[in-house]
């Protein structure tokens, strides 16, 4: 399968360079457009006031100056492969994008772009960027290629998550409920400049809607999370009939 790596923790990172090898073991032809450095947190921002630089550094695997949603955009539109991939795959990230995440995720939003573009698209992450963990959870993605293939539909990407704990099981998740507790402190201050900074953040997680388990849910059981997102928002019925 022709395959198109991305992510959001950089070109470099163990994550995408590892799911690489083993899809590389697995037969597939791999290209990679990923950002030149860490963007993790940009969502679905993309560049439109300045040049996004592209750079080959070696064939087929370009590394941009932009964020993970223009490595797709820029890539895709330009025409930089020779064949648009059959699959991009966004990932692995190293940490969560559970629940509330997948609004702020760079990982998610790479793949979101490529399902705008009528491309099957998949955002992995695991709990922690450790090797192992890495290497068994790209493992599980090569393993199940045919059936996550199947089960995406138009305009949707698929979010996977593993636990650090993982049992090698998945099972199909919701998307459940975050809330974040920041803590914001004041660096500096030179008069009315005040320099400030997240200094960490504490989330809480709950259940998700529908039939099936929230994600943070099912990673808590050492299960992998499988949910099928839609890419574009929806309306809140409750909402628009409240309208009058």
């Amino acid at each position: 399968m022709n395959i198109l790596l991305s992510n959001d923790d950089g070109y470099s990172a163990d994550g995408i360079c590892i799911l690489e090898q083993v899809l590389l073991e697995g037969g597939h032809h791999i290209a990679v457009a990923a950002p030149d450095g860490e963007q993790s947190g940009r969502s679905h921002a993309i560049t439109t006031s300045r040049h996004v630089k592209a750079t080959e550094y070696s064939p087929e695997h370009f590394h941009f100056s932009g964020t993970p949603a223009d490595c797709i955009i820029y890539s895709h539109r330009c025409s930089l492969f020779p064949e648009l991939p059959s699959l991009v795959i966004s990932g692995i990230n190293h940490g969560y994008n559970l629940s509330g995440d997948i609004i702020y995720s760079g990982t998610c939003a790479a793949a979101r772009q490529a399902a705008l573009y009528g491309v099957k698209a998949i955002a992995v992450s695991a709990e922690s960027g450790e090797f192992r963990l890495l290497e068994k959870a790209a493992l599980f993605v090569r393993d199940n290629l045919p059936i996550f293939m199947d089960a995406i539909p138009s305009y949707s990407f698929m979010n996977i998550n593993i636990p650090a704990s993982f049992s090698g099981n998945w099972e199909r998740a919701s998307v459940g409920f975050s809330s974040y507790e920041d803590d914001i402190v004041i660096v500096s201050e030179n008069g009315n400049e005040k320099i400030l900074s997240i200094s960490g953040c504490e989330i809480s997680r709950g259940g998700g809607e529908g039939v099936y388990p929230a994600d943070s849910e099912v990673c808590s059981r050492g299960n992998a999370s499988v949910s099928v997102i839609r890419c574009f928002p929806s309306i809140d019925t409750e909402g628009m009939e409240n309208l009058f």
